[in-house]
């Protein structure tokens, strides 16, 4: 097994995975056909082998269809037999009530994982 990079678009995220159990998922996500970006990397998560799996989870934006998908890859993840300790960090802007809502939505349906939530600033430049 290989760590899982996929490169970010604007409506697909940034995907940095280790087999080693780090793991970051990171911008929008809205893929035009989330079942197609999101079929490998669900894929991946079945495949993982690690004691310990801390992922860091930094969603801009998604819509209801990326959100079921990113519920399915949490699902695969609690139900992966080879990772014993998952850990979530949830990162939200402090404005962003969706993005927060989101996560203890996930968090709840998914007991099993531990979520911290995280608050960030986005200091990027806008244009």
């Amino acid at each position: 097994m290989e760590d899982l990079q996929i490169q970010p678009t604007k409506k697909t995220p940034l995907i940095d995975f280790y087999t080693s159990g780090k793991l970051i998922l990171a911008g929008s996500v809205y893929p035009e056909n989330s079942k197609e970006f999101f079929e490998p990397v669900i894929d991946w998560i079945r495949e993982l082998e690690a004691h310990e799996v801390d992922f860091d989870m930094i969603v801009e934006y998604m819509n209801t269809s990326a959100a079921k998908k990113i519920w399915e890859l949490l699902k695969s993840l609690q139900a992966n037999k080879k990772v014993s300790s998952i850990k979530i960090n949830w990162f939200y802007q402090e404005w962003d009530d969706d993005i927060l809502e989101t996560g203890k939505i996930l968090a709840d349906s998914l007991p099993d994982i531990g979520f911290n939530f995280v608050v960030y600033e986005d200091n990027r430049k806008k244009d």
